[in-house]
C-alpha cells in the first residue's frame, strides 16, 4: 500500500478528464431538460463514449447504440412475460445467461457488460417499461453524441502528433541497440520491443482515423513511410541478435557509423566469412532506414 510520501499531488488535471467532466454536465442537464428520466445512463453514455481518439468514439457509437437498443428490447419482452412475482428473479438470471451467451457466439464480448446491465435496468423498471426503454435509448443516444461533439470540438486528441514523439524514441532505441550489437555490449531485444509494439498500436490508431472528420492535417504517407522503415530495421534486429560473435565492421560502415552514430570503432570482431558479410550488409540498411526515418521526424517539430 502507497503511502502519503509516494502521492503526486503535482499531477495535472488532463485535458480528457476536463471534457468528460463537461460532458456529463451537459448531458445531464440536457436529459432534466427533455425529461427522459434516465440520468444515469445519459451520464454513463458520455463517459464512456470519450476515447483517447476520435475514431475510438465513434467506434464506441455502434458498441453503446447496440447494447442499448438490445438491453431494452430483451428487457421488455421479459418483463411482460405473466409470471408470479417469485419466478421474476429467475426470468431475469435467463436473460443474463441469453445475452452472455449471444453475444458470445457473435464475438462481442465487450458489450456484454453494458448489455447486461441495460437489460436488468430495463426489465425491473418500475414505470411503464416500453416508456423507460424509450427514454433509455433516447438518453443513451444523447450522451453519445455530446460526448463525441465534444471531444471532436474541443482539443481534439493529435494523434498524428504521438506517433511522431513515439517513432522518435523508438528510432532513438533502435540507434542505442545498434551500437550495442556492434560493440557486443549486453543488450536485451525485449527492451526495444516495448516501444516498438506501443508505436505500431498508435499507428493503427492513426490509421482507423481516416474514417473519421479528424484527420484533416495527417500526412499517412510519412506514417507509412516511418513504419516501413522501422519494420524492416526491428526484423534486421531479430536477425544479428542471433549471432553471437562481434561483427568485423567493413570500412564503408565504419566510416557510416563514426557519421551517424558518432562511434569510433576501435577492435576488430571476430566474426568472419559470409556470414560477416551479411552482418555487416544488415548494418548498411540498418543505418541508411534510421537516416531516413530521422530526415522524416525533423520535418515536425513535436517535443
Amino acid at each position: 500500500m502507497k503511502g502519503i510520501k509516494d502521492l503526486d499531488f503535482k499531477k495535472r488535471i488532463g485535458m480528457r478528464t476536463v471534457k468528460t467532466s463537461l460532458a456529463v454536465t451537459i448531458s445531464l442537464y440536457l436529459s432534466m431538460l427533455l425529461n427522459l428520466n434516465t440520468p444515469i445512463f445519459t451520464a454513463i453514455a458520455a463517459i464512456t463514449s470519450m476515447k483517447a481518439s476520435i475514431s475510438e468514439s465513434f467506434s464506441d457509437v455502434r458498441k453503446r447504440i447496440f447494447t442499448a437498443i438490445f438491453g431494452v428490447v430483451l428487457g421488455y419482452i421479459f418483463s411482460v412475460i405473466p409470471i408470479k412475482d417469485i419466478f421474476s428473479p429467475l426470468l431475469a438470471g435467463l436473460g443474463i445467461i441469453i445475452i452472455i451467451y449471444l453475444l458470445q457466439i457473435f464475438n462481442m464480448k465487450s458489450m456484454i457488460t453494458l448489455s447486461c446491465i441495460v437489460f436488468i435496468a430495463s426489465y425491473t423498471a418500475k414505470t411503464g417499461t416500453l416508456t423507460y426503454g424509450i427514454n433509455r435509448v433516447l438518453g443513451t443516444f444523447l450522451g453519445i453524441a455530446v460526448s463525441v461533439m465534444i471531444n471532436f470540438l474541443i482539443s481534439a486528441p493529435n494523434i498524428f502528433e504521438s506517433f511522431i514523439v513515439e517513432a522518435k524514441e523508438v528510432n532513438e532505441n533502435f540507434k542505442q541497440f545498434l551500437i550495442q550489437l556492434i560493440v557486443m555490449e549486453e543488450h536485451h531485444i525485449e527492451d526495444i520491443e516495448k516501444s516498438y509494439v506501443k508505436l505500431l498500436k498508435t499507428y493503427n490508431t492513426l490509421i482507423s482515423e481516416q474514417r473519421t472528420p479528424a484527420h484533416a492535417e495527417t500526412d499517412f504517407i510519412c506514417a507509412k513511410e516511418i513504419i516501413k522503415n522501422l519494420e524492416d530495421v526491428n526484423t534486421r534486429f531479430q536477425i544479428l541478435n542471433s549471432i553471437e560473435y562481434k561483427p568485423r565492421v567493413f570500412n564503408y560502415n565504419k566510416k557510416a557509423i563514426e557519421n551517424y552514430l558518432h562511434l569510433e570503432i576501435l577492435q576488430a570482431g571476430d566474426l568472419e566469412g559470409d556470414l560477416n558479410s551479411v552482418y555487416n550488409f544488415h548494418i548498411m540498411k540498418i543505418i541508411t532506414q534510421l537516416t531516413a526515418v530521422d530526415k522524416i521526424i525533423g520535418e515536425y517539430d513535436y517535443e
